[in-house]
């Protein structure tokens, strides 16, 4: 359940108040010289209320409690203040020096309590607040905008910060709580994290306009073993690189690594370099340029899953709209793997 820093309007006296006993002074729970630690919300919007209507009889009405525990209150901030706030005469009632002074200071911290609970609502539903996301380079030109132009159209109040990163440094900072919710190459996450799915592609070779391999509709990983091959680093990419060590292991042959480059981006910019060939998810075809040509393997290989991940134990509600988001953008394009996330595995 919520907690509400608004001020409701029950008339006993709370047993973090200071104990009231009619004629006698009120016993506070701290030493003087500490009143900010003292001052009670409820209380200063019972002398506030006083003090505007000049009545206590108004003021009791206007609050919803009965005269005396009004009366009270008041006489126990008085205590607390350690000077009277009102002069009561002839029926009348009027504000001291005090009074007068404590009146602005207390109108602005109620409303500055108002205002932080409207805050606090806004986060509580995921309206307002901050949002840390984690993103892979060769996501953020493409994927990320089109699930963060409508999140901000709906939810313009939280302010979203991003941090690009490779998938292990994303999915580092998302286990330790540096980023809310991260998108990444992976469909198997770690202990606490969930996955849910986006994007599904396979791999691809890339390989530069006018050499002899441009030309196939199709080719194999026989065919690629001895070509200059640019992959990403493993420490980088274990998810990538491991597949495609493991389908050339499959057929009984090494690969002849030339490269390790660790961005798609970059690995398009080594073989529109005439460096080699790399073998990247299809996903590469939106950034490539003419000079490249995009070949499918004709080996199973696993499909490649760009995925949003997220800390279990830090889920919170803007985490969880960011994914719906995510869900409905990329479910009416069809491209949404699957609509359920993917529980953490070891």
């Amino acid at each position: 359940m919520r907690t509400s820093l608004s001020m409701g309007t029950d008339t006993k006296v709370a047993a973090a108040d200071m104990a009231l006993i009619p004629g006698q002074p009120a016993q506070p729970d701290f030493q003087r010289g500490h009143l900010g630690q003292r001052l009670n919300l409820n209380r200063l919007r019972y002398f506030v209320t006083v003090a505007q209507e000049l009545h206590f009889g108004r003021a009791a009405r206007k609050l919803g409690i009965s005269q005396p525990p009004l009366s009270l209150h008041v006489k126990a901030l008085e205590d607390e203040i350690g000077s009277p706030l009102f002069i009561r005469a002839n029926r009348q009632v009027v504000l001291t020096a005090a009074g007068r002074m404590l009146l602005g200071h207390a109108i602005g911290l109620l409303e500055h309590a108002q205002r932080l609970d409207q805050i606090m609502q806004g986060v509580g539903t995921g309206d307002l607040g901050e949002m840390f996301v984690g993103c892979v380079p060769s996501a953020m030109y493409d994927v990320l905008p089109r699930i963060l132009s409508p999140y901000r159209a709906r939810y313009p109040k939280v302010h979203v910060v991003l941090k690009e990163g490779h998938t292990m440094d994303v999915m580092n900072a998302v286990q330790e709580g540096q980023v809310d919710i991260g998108l990444v190459w992976r469909n198997v996450a770690g202990p606490s994290l969930a996955i849910q799915p986006i994007l599904s592609e396979q791999f691809a070779a890339l390989v530069p306009i006018g050499h002899p391999l441009s030309r196939q509709s199709v080719l194999s990983l026989d065919q690629l073993a001895d070509q200059p091959l640019i992959l990403p680093p493993r420490k980088i990419s274990p998810y990538h690189y491991d597949h495609i060590i493991a389908a050339f292991a499959k057929l009984g042959v090494s690969p002849r690594i030339e490269y390790e480059v660790p961005t798609i981006l970059s690995q398009i910019g080594f073989v529109a370099s005439g460096f080699g060939i790399a073998i990247s998810p299809s996903f590469a075809r939106r950034f490539m340029t003419d000079q490249i040509a995009l070949i499918p393997i004709a080996e199973q290989m696993p499909s490649v899953i760009l995925s949003l991940v997220w800390n279990e134990a830090r889920a919170s509600p803007a985490v969880d709209l960011f994914r719906e988001v995510a869900r409905e953008i990329y479910d009416g394009s069809g491209l949404l793997a699957s609509a359920n996330p993917i529980p953490a595995q070891d």
